[in-house]
């Protein structure tokens, strides 16, 4: 059994190595898209955002608000338009992302304890940038407005410290977990390689399958030379006839070299890359693993759906979308329908994206994720079997 399992081991990298269409998808397409997806999120936070200001008082406390909001590492006043018109105007030709509107008689208002107001128009359909625009916007109001309540305390004979105690009884501090920057790229791309490596694998292992059939039913292929060669195969693999050997042994191969990329996502791109990352080995291990074993298994418990090398791309492509919603990031999973959450827990990245996120970028034990685990196990137990089974009518159908 072991020598047969080595020779399987070795063929299966064959077909992943010399096959160009397989290798494009699980050797180049694991470089590719890594660093392809670094070039959008690059910056790793939205900064200088360029808004308009419409200033109609145009007093000192008025000119010095507008000061005070293009210092702001979020926002810079780009445009000083004369009115509301103007203003659309430059928003629509995408000169300015937002613009605000101080009230005539504003300074007055104030001193006269009338209160005033600042309007903001901003564009809340981009959500990254009309939070960074947002974010600076009441930084700099909420300052100003303490400052200016403060003062008018200490003008009623308290003392700075009383005058701020009373304004400000109990002071907040906020202290953010995990991607203390907010970077955006920080949030996504570590949840990204992982769906590379759910998606390039299934792909893969689909075309290897599929192209397998086609030799077992008989097809005419291009050979090296660009000759046109006629080839029909007896068997599935022909080292073995026992469909749980030559499971096995295609997934440890599949795992092998995965696992060499698991571990240059998770090793060394984050210092790269520039991404938050703890190093818990042993932990990253318990996870990927099975993880990884859990992909391979399913891939192969589809064999029936691969007619062709190509199908597995119909089949996979497709249903990429769907799996990056249903992952928890892009839409909570308390606001998903419990009925998807539990089809969830059938996709190896729904689990594996959970844990290895949670040990990855928040330092969590093995024990904090063990529930995933055992998940993983089950699909790779559930999957295997699917596989074995589905081969065996395949082996059987030949004989």
């Amino acid at each position: 059994m072991v020598s047969n399992l080595v020779k399987i081991i070795k063929d299966e990298f064959k077909n992943m190595i010399l096959d160009k269409g397989v290798a494009t998808i699980m050797v180049a397409g694991i470089f590719l898209y890594s660093i392809l997806y670094t070039i959008p999120y690059h910056n790793h936070i939205v900064r200088e955002v360029p808004v308009g200001i419409i200033n109609n008082d145009n007093s000192a406390l008025s000119r010095e608000i507008v000061r005070e909001l293009d210092t702001s590492e979020y926002i810079k006043i780009k445009t000083q338009p004369v009115d509301l018109e103007t203003a659309k105007k430059q928003y629509y030709k995408d000169e300015i992302k937002a613009f605000i509107v101080i009230s005539k008689d504003f300074e007055r208002d104030i001193k006269r304890n009338k209160g005033s107001f600042i309007t903001a128009y901003t564009d809340s359909a981009f959500l990254t940038v009309y939070k960074q625009i947002a974010t600076g916007i009441n930084e700099v109001i909420n300052t100003k407005n303490n400052t200016l309540i403060i003062g008018s305390y200490m003008k009623q004979g308290m003392s700075k410290i009383q005058a701020k105690n009373t304004k400000i009884p109990f002071e907040f501090i906020n202290i953010p977990l995990y991607n203390p920057v907010g970077s955006y790229q920080n949030y996504i791309y570590p949840l990204v390689l992982i769906m590379i490596l759910h998606q390039t694998m299934l792909i893969g292992i689909g075309m290897i399958c599929g192209m397998l059939r086609e030799k077992m039913r008989g097809t005419t292929i291009r050979t090296h030379k660009g000759k046109a060669e006629y080839i029909k195969i007896e068997k599935f693999c022909k080292f073995s006839d026992n469909s749980a050997e030559i499971v096995l042994g295609k997934s440890l191969a599949h795992v092998a070299l995965y696992l060499v990329y698991s571990f240059l996502y998770f090793l060394i791109y984050p210092p790269l890359v520039t991404y938050q990352m703890t190093y818990k080995i042993i932990s990253l291990l318990l996870i990927l693993i099975p993880f990884l074993f859990s992909v391979s298994f399913l891939a192969q418990a589809l064999i029936y759906f691969y007619k062709t090398r190509e199908s597995a791309l119909f089949i996979y492509i497709p249903s990429s979308v769907p799996i990056v919603f249903l992952l928890g990031f892009i839409w909570p999973n308390e606001a998903i329908n419990p009925i998807l959450r539990l089809f969830a827990t059938c996709i190896p990245a729904v689990p594996g994206a959970d844990a290895l996120v949670k040990i990855n970028q928040m330092g969590a034990d093995f024990f904090q994720v063990h529930n995933d685990f055992w998940i993983l196990i089950l699909q790779c137990l559930l999957y295997y079997s699917i596989a074995c089974w589905g081969l065996n009518r395949q082996i059987r159908k030949v004989r």
